[in-house]
């Protein structure tokens, strides 16, 4: 997975925003202070190679929130909260209760912190040898053997000449075993690279290879020893320990160091892995051709010097620009840089290449380390007795030979510093960094066929190799599924309205491909939420100083009118509080670690929203009537309804037909009455009175006097 930025900005950038930053944590402390306490609803699962992480499904993990059995990540991860406001509200988005809201605004926070923490990922290293004569591999038998006093006959080794070569594929073994030893959290595979010089210069009569590669597939320590023997010993030294014409009418002083490393890091014909961090050992004891780093030949022990005459001024000077190379994957630039560019583009150096290839932007930690080790031969030592004397500043300890030392030791410390790796060369000499060498210079040996290959010094500089301070700045990488997702729980579902908002910042300065509307994603009948950091795959990584925030409305579609959870998650806290998965899924962030091989599913905090029930959504069984009241008296017998008669002609009369009297006798018997009295008296009296009738019986009650005239009672 290619990194969003130019690795060369990534490990400073969030440093120059830190103040900015800080502000926006004090700011947001409320929010992501509520993942504390989360580490045990983190799942990771590791290791997984690059490529078969993509067909992971998070929602095959574990829903109940804890690690996985067996897998951990030291990598640092996203701090997550999540809110909800208001805190209460009405069901069914009803306005009609205490707290007059139908719906809560969800807020989502991730950031990825402030400080890169300490990684052990897996490690790829390929060890890129030099095979110039002094390095151990001269064959000093065709009398070309220069002004070196020690190797007028055949086969005798040269003054001071390293056994570093032979003792190398000697112990090609052992060192990789010790390598691995030393650095117990990481597994440690191998490769190997050799090189000389075929470049067109006066000092070099053109023999040896630029750039050769030995073992392509990193191979485990355990196999390292044998595929050394099998390739590097086999098809470059002959089966033996020297490199065929290598001699003293060779560049001694210089070699293509640049384009070997070159080759090396853009990963031309070795099989760079992107979970892995890359490390280049180069073992080396000449200069890069860099105008940086000149040396002086006339005053060195070079067989050329004599074919070419008595050369002076800078005829004396071998190459300083490596010509173009023309790799598969990429041509190596006219005069590519050592750790600064020589031909004004900034990137044009091979400090540069370590963080803009893309075999070390795909690295863990985005960049390749390049550890430098500065064999002690004599062309390092300006007190070699093979320094010619008689020559301007030439002769052990002269001037122009103390230069030329100083050059080919300054440049390995520069290209470790640069790179962030280590270096050691001799103990005679120290970096300008305070960084001084400890390796002790071990006789090659009395004969080049049976070299002495015991170097206890050197081993113990391989065993120290420094892989780089390899720090987490990567917080968070997408991969094929979204890196957030809500899930709600219960009864609490996604607002029609959702009205949904996000927004990414790189330490307080918004990201433009920023995922701002979520993606709706049902599964298994539940409708939740997801995002990417970046809608650009490439740039889909969280860094150290990122944040990132999302919001959106959620309603409760009914009971429990109680204080319950909005999202589905799965800490301590979410549990004890009744949430938990819902249908595998939960609130979550997914993602790969720094070390692009732990896969992390992350739950968010619990957040919580109280339900109350609405006035208007009464529902249920009506409550029983209340209690009869107790039964009336024993009944009167009442006779048969009587029908009111019409009054006519009598004003202002009431009309009440329909209403049987003795209903309403009974009623007001019930009520405690006992007599009856009908007004209609008066009627029947002036009935009587215009047909001629004769008077009642003066023994018969008078109405007049009865009580009962004109009323009910």
């Amino acid at each position: 997975m290619m990194k969003r930025r130019q690795s060369g900005t990534t490990t400073t950038r969030w440093t120059s925003r830190l103040p900015v930053a800080v502000l926006l944590v004090a700011a947001l402390a409320m929010v992501v202070g509520s993942a504390i306490g989360q580490a045990n609803g983190v799942i990771t699962v590791a290791p997984r190679s690059a490529s078969t992480v993509s067909s992971f499904s998070p929602a095959l993990a574990t829903a109940s929130g804890a690690p996985i059995s067996g897998f951990s990540s030291s990598a640092p991860q996203l701090q997550l909260g999540i809110t909800a406001a208001p805190t209460a509200i009405c069901a069914q988005q009803s306005l009609a209760c205490p707290a007059g809201v139908g719906a809560a605004r969800v807020t989502m926070t991730a950031f990825a912190g402030l400080a890169s923490q300490l990684v052990y990922p897996n490690v790829q290293v390929a060890f890129v040898i030099e095979t110039s004569p002094y390095d151990g591999v001269a064959t000093p038998n065709t009398a070309e053997f220069g002004t070196d006093a020690c190797a007028a006959a055949p086969y005798h080794p040269y003054c001071e000449e390293s056994n570093g070569v032979p003792f190398f594929v000697a112990n090609a073994q052992s060192i990789a075993n010790s390598i691995q030893a030393a650095n117990p959290h990481s597994h440690v595979s191998f490769a190997l690279v050799d090189y000389f010089a075929e470049y067109a210069d006066a000092w070099n009569d053109g023999d040896g290879s630029e750039y050769h590669v030995d073992i392509q597939d990193f191979v485990p320590a355990q196999y390292f020893g044998a595929e050394v023997r099998s390739t590097f010993q086999q098809s470059v030294l002959g089966g033996g320990y020297t490199y065929e014409d290598s001699d003293a009418a060779d560049n001694v002083l210089t070699s293509s160091s640049i384009t070997s490393l070159y080759g090396t890091i853009i990963g031309s014909g070795l099989s760079w892995s992107n979970n892995t961090h890359h490390v280049v050992v180069l073992m080396t004891s000449t200069a890069p051709l860099d105008p940086s780093y000149p040396e002086n030949y006339c005053v060195s022990m070079s067989m050329m010097y004599f074919y070419d005459g008595d050369p002076t001024g800078p005829s004396c000077y071998g190459a300083t620009s490596e010509p173009a190379y023309v790799f598969p994957e990429a041509t190596q630039p006219a005069g590519e840089g050592w750790v600064q560019s020589q031909n004004g583009n900034p990137q044009d150096s091979i400090a540069a290449l370590t963080h803009t290839a893309p075999a070390c932007v795909g690295s863990v930690g985005g960049v390749c380390t390049v550890d430098v080790i500065d064999l002690p031969n004599c062309v390092t030592d300006y007190t070699c007795r093979s320094w010619p004397t008689g020559r301007p500043g030439g002769g052990p300890g002269g001037p122009a030979v103390i230069q030329d030392v100083n050059n080919i030791l300054l440049a390995g410390c520069a290209m470790a510093a640069a790179t962030g790796g280590s270096w050691n060369g001799p103990s005679y000499f120290t970096c300008p960094n305070g960084q001084a060498g400890n390796l002790q210079y071990v006789p090659f040996g009395n004969n080049v066929e049976t070299p002495n290959t015991a170097n206890p010094y050197l081993l113990n500089a391989l065993r120290q190799i420094s892989f780089g301070p390899v720090r987490a700045v990567d917080v968070a990488l997408g991969t094929s599924h979204p890196i957030f997702s809500f899930v709600p729980f219960g009864n609490i579902a996604l607002d029609p309205s959702l009205n949904a908002t996000a927004s990414c910042t790189e330490g307080g300065v918004a990201v433009k491909d920023c995922q701002t509307i979520p993606t709706i994603v049902h599964t298994n009948g539940v409708e939740a939420l997801a995002w990417n950091w970046s809608t650009n795959a490439s740039r889909n990584i969280l860094q150290v100083g990122d944040l990132w925030q999302a919001s959106f409305n959620v309603i409760a579609t009914g009971a429990p009118y109680s204080t319950v959870p909005v999202d589905a998650c799965t800490t301590p806290t979410c549990e004890a509080s009744g949430s938990g998965a819902v249908a595998s899924r939960f609130t979550w962030a997914s993602y790969l670690s720094s070390d692009n091989t732990t896969f992390i599913v992350q739950s968010f905090p619990l957040a919580q929203v109280t339900v109350e029930q609405a006035v208007s959504l009464v529902t249920g069984t009506p409550p029983p009537p209340p209690p009869p009241p107790p039964p009336p008296p024993a009944p009167v017998s009442i006779s048969p309804p009587l029908t009111v008669p019409q009054q006519v002609g009598v004003g202002q009369s009431v009309v009440v037909s329909n209403i049987t009297l003795q209903g309403v006798a009974a009623g007001l018997l019930a009520a405690g009455f006992t007599r009856i009295g009908l007004k209609h008296r008066p009627v029947a009296m002036k009935a009587g009175a215009m047909a001629g009738l004769k008077k009642p019986d003066a023994s018969k009650e008078s109405p007049e006097s009865s009580p009962a005239f004109g009323r009910m009672e």
